[in-house]
């Protein structure tokens, strides 16, 4: 990189030339619709844990109901685990390229939703959710990956918003499927369908769609072909390009990666407290929890989809970020400060929603410093650090409530990542990013 280059703004239907509307759609196909699918399973599986521990026969089976904090661990062991993993795939990644590595990784996924059922002790139910981890710490790298190598500069909140909506049409589908499946059978039941959804939904999608480079898929027109490498990182004029080649010596990546915890952390936080938190501390039911939650993921896919398309209008990603951790933090804050459920329900939806923002912004944020032959590397240890950051809030969430026996110091903590993060937002804004 050089240390200033000029940069011409995206407006208009500039995004997109005549020619590559219409049939010439193939990234797509070949990417965002295998990846959305894999995504919404993944995070079904993973916030749901959530609601599934409010069922009382599973917190009586593994004695969560006489060591609450344990809780945390859930998620938090989850993270560590995939925190660790994630650098061993972004090498694998280099290696074995994309489709073979999500192969790979939502095999190992599938095996490890089936376990639970027949584990009977919290030990062995924390070493499910650690191979959970491990096979589903390849998606954020192969994402990124597959990202850089199809999607121009100017179409990447887009495409990232494709895919990273499925963390929340997961976390929708997944609040509604897991509390019926509770209702109406068991929690044995609730992780053996979701093994079998992996399996159809996620393994067989990926088999049969995902290709890891335009150049060599099939059905993939020159002229898209042209539109995608014209647009990579090396070619394009649309963002500034300041500081060393590498990203790793860039501290702006390390800035960004900085910022993203205050994405990462306190939505590991609210999917695994605020139901715990609508139940015991609003008397909230749980089939209207799941409602809580579908509506607030549901209004999370509204503002991601919009707030991508918003920002590739000018690929200026740190301000949008910016606006999107004021409401996330709003949203935080608003939760503990009243003591009325549906008021609380409404600052869940705004946490939730903020937060939606924050994950598009964020995530096209790295792009914009991220070489498109690095990315395998840069996203896999971006991921890494961050989930590893992450994996310890949901944890400090629990022991703060076994030590007050009040969340109001969990979500301070929460609120204080935030805050954080609108910083970094703030020292990126001005050049240009």
């Amino acid at each position: 990189m050089t240390p200033e280059t000029d940069v011409r703004p995206a407006t208009g239907r500039e995004w997109l030339p005549a020619a590559l509307r219409g049939r010439h759609m193939q990234r797509w196909l070949h990417v965002s619709l295998p990846l959305l699918i894999a995504f919404s399973v993944a995070q079904l599986s993973k916030s749901s844990i959530g609601v599934i521990v409010a069922d009382r026969a599973f917190s009586h089976q593994f004695g969560l109901d006489v060591h609450p904090g344990s809780v945390g661990w859930l998620t938090s062991l989850f993270l560590y685990a995939y925190g660790i993993a994630l650098f061993a795939w972004g090498f694998i990644l280099k290696r074995l390229g994309p489709r073979t590595s999500m192969l790979i990784g939502t095999g190992i996924w599938v095996v490890a939703l089936a376990l639970p059922p027949f584990v009977n002790s919290l030990g062995e139910l924390y070493g499910t959710r650690i191979l959970l981890a491990v096979g589903e710490a390849c998606f954020y790298p192969v994402a990124h990956t597959l990202t850089a190598r199809w999607f121009p500069m100017n179409e990447r909140a887009r495409a990232n918003a494709s895919w990273l909506s499925g963390i929340f049409v997961g976390s929708a589908l997944g609040s509604v499927l897991t509390t019926t499946m509770l209702t109406a059978f068991s929690w044995r039941a609730t992780f053996l369908s979701q093994a079998l959804i992996a399996a159809v939904f996620a393994f067989c999608v990926v088999l049969a769609l995902l290709q890891d480079q335009p150049e060599k898929a099939h059905g993939v027109s020159t002229e898209e072909v042209n539109h995608i490498v014209e647009g990579r990182f090396e070619s394009t004029t649309v963002v500034p390009k300041r500081g060393p080649a590498s990203p790793f010596r860039n501290y702006r990546y390390w800035l960004t990666m900085l910022m993203y915890v205050g994405t990462n952390a306190p939505f590991y936080g609210l999917v695994t407290w605020a139901p715990l938190y609508l139940q015991q501390e609003r008397h909230v039911e749980l089939s209207d929890i799941g409602v809580v939650l579908t509506v607030a993921n549901v209004l999370s896919i509204v503002v991601m989809v919009l707030v991508g398309r918003a920002s590739d209008r000018t690929v200026r990603r740190a301000g949008w970020a910016a606006w999107g951790f004021v409401i996330e933090g709003v949203g935080i804050a608003g939760t503990v400060l009243f003591s009325n459920a549906g008021v609380d329900s409404f600052f869940i939806f705004l946490g939730l929603a903020g937060n939606a923002w924050c994950v598009v912004t964020n995530w096209s944020l790295l792009h914009s410093l991220m070489p498109t032959h690095q990315s395998e590397y840069s996203s896999s240890v971006f991921a890494s650090i961050t989930n590893l950051v992450g994996a310890t809030l949901p944890a400090l969430v629990g022991i703060l409530l076994t030590a007050t026996g009040s969340y109001t110091a969990g979500f301070g903590l929460m609120f204080v990542t935030v805050l954080i993060s609108l910083g970094c937002c703030l020292v990126l804004r001005p050049q240009g990013y």
